[in-house]
């Protein structure tokens, strides 16, 4: 569980690091990396939600 969290954290870091230097520069490519960054986020927390719900149904049965 701890893992989880660290790369969740890990995520949104890189997230705010690539904002602020978009904010910095207004270089469209740090746009592009932020947005590669939330898709790979959001990745993982459907991933981990289709183990949760996997988990939940081998339980009931």
């Amino acid at each position: 569980m701890l893992g989880i969290r660290l790369l969740l954290g890990l995520v949104g870091i890189v997230l705010v690091l690539t904002l602020l230097g978009y904010t910095v520069s207004r270089d469209p490519r740090w746009l592009r990396l932020a947005g590669i960054g939330l898709k790979a986020g959001l990745a993982l927390v459907v991933i981990l939600m289709l183990l949760y719900l996997l988990e939940r149904v081998l339980i009931a049965l």
